[in-house]
């Protein structure tokens, strides 16, 4: 659920009612974002990475990349498009402000701004209460957009019991890996494959002549995951495993121990330790989640499929990062003035004499 709040609250900023113009950086079903629109953004996008990371962020970000501006810039404006396409449906929709959201928001802001220090930072930034109002109301239409689309979701009883019934019984299970891939994951050579091979299968004889399975396992397996724990992978259900070991695994019946298994990461020997009787009381709210996430992704996606969108980053070149300041910004500026006027006044001084 807070996955998805989280897609759905990625940036929230005023919901255009202006059809598009030549100035727009952007726009959603016909309405524009204009440059205007933006600039207030960016600005309150500097001046929250500001508050939250510190003055000395934009430096840090420039030793990193030397193109950082230009890369929150394009950040910022995918970030808008992506907002007002979920503003779009809701508006659609007539979803409106959850009014509980909204009044939180406005008192918090009504605090803000009557707070010496922090309505200084928020006056410097360019940022008035009126934009946080509008940016709040967005906020608070997130949050009923989000519990609209939980109820368009919400599975009935029959689908929560079919994908239990898909899911069925979990196994605890162990196993020994001998990888045929290197750490980047690139395969290696026939030799080297054929070598892992020679080396699972002397394994398996072992096991066969009665070696401890978990002792074997901390000793040889390359799953750096569950080798120390002598293979112990823990409990997994259908689906959580590639194909191949999956069926395997499977096929078990507790106790025994597998034939080599093939998969993309090498070869496998699984021991079965246990099957685990799926309990239907105790699955069905993890599983109802789960059903409510996979339907609100693909409502999200069809959302953003059915939304005519238009972005014209060419037109950011136009808006220098440096001109949108925030307060640390200002004060640099105000600084570099004052000793501009000072060496002034110290040249002028000395030229009398």
């Amino acid at each position: 659920m807070k996955k998805v709040l989280a897609i759905l609250l990625a940036a929230v900023v005023g919901l255009s009612t202006v059809a598009c113009s030549s100035d727009d950086v952007a726009s959603v079903d016909g309405k524009g974002i204009s440059k205007k629109e933006y600039i207030e953004q960016l600005k309150f996008t500097k001046l929250m990475y500001e508050m939250q990371y510190g003055d000395k962020i934009w430096d840090q970000m420039k030793s990193q990349n030397k193109e950082y501006q230009e890369t929150v810039k394009k950040n910022v404006l995918q970030s808008m498009v992506k907002s007002r396409v979920y503003l779009s449906y809701a508006e659609k929709n007539n979803v409106k402000p959850d009014e509980k959201v909204l009044s939180q928001y406005k008192k918090k802001n009504k605090e803000a701004f009557e707070n010496a220090k922090a309505k200084e930072k928020f006056e410097k930034a360019g940022i008035d209460q009126a934009f946080m109002d509008k940016y709040s109301e967005q906020a608070a239409t997130m949050t009923s957009l989000l519990n609209f689309l939980q109820k368009k979701a919400m599975p009935t009883e029959e689908e929560v019991k079919a994908k239990f019934e898909t899911e069925g019984d979990k196994l605890d299970a162990s196993h020994i890996l001998i990888k045929t891939v290197d750490d980047n994951n690139k395969p290696l050579s026939d030799e080297k494959k054929a070598e892992a091979k020679k080396k699972a299968e002397d394994l398996l004889k072992q096991l066969k002549s009665g070696t401890d399975f978990a002792e074997l396992a901390k000793k040889n397996s390359q799953d750096p995951g569950s080798a120390a724990k002598g293979g112990a992978l823990g409990e997994f259900g259908k689906g959580q495993m590639v194909s191949e070991f999956e069926k395997a695994a499977f096929a078990l019946k507790e106790g025994e121990i597998s034939p080599i298994v093939e998969t993309q990461f090498g070869y496998h020997i699984i021991k079965l330790n246990k099957r685990v009787k799926a309990d239907y009381e105790k699955s069905k709210d993890k599983i109802k989640t789960s059903l409510i996430n996979e339907k609100i992704k693909k409502l999200v996606d069809e959302i953003v499929k059915g939304t005519k969108t238009e972005i014209h980053e060419d037109k950011l070149k136009d808006i220098p990062f440096d001109d949108t300041e925030t307060s640390s910004d200002k004060k640099t500026d105000e600084k570099k003035s004052t000793d501009t006027n000072k060496s002034n006044d110290s040249n002028s001084k000395d030229s009398k004499k």
